[in-house]
């Protein structure tokens, strides 16, 4: 009996303490309303698609071991939060056929050809054997690829102009 009025007062006091203890502040400040996720263009673009294919290639030209199991679409997401997304297979449910599919912002799409390059480049480096982090080889790597191409391979893009991000981000 007395273990049931014990339980039956704690989900009380549970149940009141914010109205008890409130300090008159709110627990956390209010969310930052962020701009849909949705993404109603469509799924992959020809010009992206075939800006990846001459990536790839030039990649290959400087030895850079990418793989050769990459899915020759880039799909496009609604990301408000990044440029790109390097996928493993089985990181995701829908990607099963290649090794490695490579996603971009369709929020992007109207960046320069060069901030899509080097987004394409830098997704691709990390199909090099022990390149999904962006330490070790990727790191070794994004450098190689940035002394010998007019490239700035960094962790977070090095070559968006102002308009750019903007069109990210809003």
């Amino acid at each position: 009996m007395e273990l049931k009025v014990l339980l039956i007062l704690l989900i009380i006091l549970i149940t009141l303490s914010p109205v008890l203890f409130d300090s008159g502040q709110s627990p956390r400040p209010p969310r930052k309303q962020r701009a849909s996720y949705k993404w109603d263009g469509p799924k992959t673009d020809e010009r992206i698609n075939r800006m990846l294919a001459e990536s790839i290639e030039l990649l290959k030209s400087l030895d850079v071991p990418v793989s050769d199991s990459i899915c020759p679409e880039v799909r496009l997401t609604g990301s408000h939060t990044c440029y790109g997304r390097c996928s493993p297979r089985g990181s995701l449910k829908r990607y099963t056929e290649y090794d490695y599919y490579i996603e971009i912002s369709g929020h992007t799409l109207e960046n320069t050809e060069k901030s899509l390059r080097n987004t394409l480049i830098h997704e691709l480096i990390h199909t090099v054997p022990g390149g999904l982090c962006h330490t070790g080889e990727w790191r070794k790597w994004a450098k190689y690829v940035s002394e010998r191409t007019g490239y700035n391979i960094k962790r977070l893009d090095g070559d968006e102009t102002e308009e750019d991000y903007r069109r990210l981000v809003s």
